[in-house]
């Protein structure tokens, strides 16, 4: 019976252990991809960044009609690596139909709206602790 006490007191005390280590890891500020419309500033997608995190806009150039795919990728430190531009972070996509953006290996999202407006895509990063996240996301859907 005493061992059994001891035992429970122990696994007790590692439970709250564990819990306050998931709940500091989730305090830590990691980095963010935000896809907006410029200049009228619709959040089309926020995603977090790992550095194996990767985005595609794919669009038939105009007035070639040639298909196109820009890759992206990220650094440890949210910065963006595009593969074949200097300044991606407003990115002027002259297409003859909806460009699509491709996160990692999810469905594409048509940018029909941005290509009707006739608006730019920008891309930015920002550091939130991953906590907030989902608190963030409720907000910018009630908005």
């Amino acid at each position: 019976m005493l061992n059994e006490t001891l035992y429970q007191k122990r696994a007790r005390r590692w439970d709250r252990w564990v819990t306050i280590i998931i709940v500091l890891l989730l305090l830590i500020p990691i980095p963010f991809a935000r896809f907006e419309s410029w200049p009228t500033g619709g959040t089309i997608l926020v995603r977090p960044v790992m550095p194996w995190s990767r985005f595609h806009f794919c669009y038939t150039s105009f007035p070639g009609g040639v298909p196109i795919e820009e890759a992206y990728h990220f650094t440890w430190r949210g910065q963006i690596l595009p593969a074949n531009r200097h300044s991606p972070m407003l990115l002027s996509i002259t297409s003859a139909e909806s460009p699509l953006l491709k996160w990692q290996n999810n469905p594409e999202l048509a940018l029909e709206k941005v290509f009707q407006d006739g608006d730019f895509v920008q891309v930015d990063t920002f550091w939130q602790p991953l906590l907030l996240w989902p608190f963030s996301m409720l907000t910018s859907k009630l908005t």
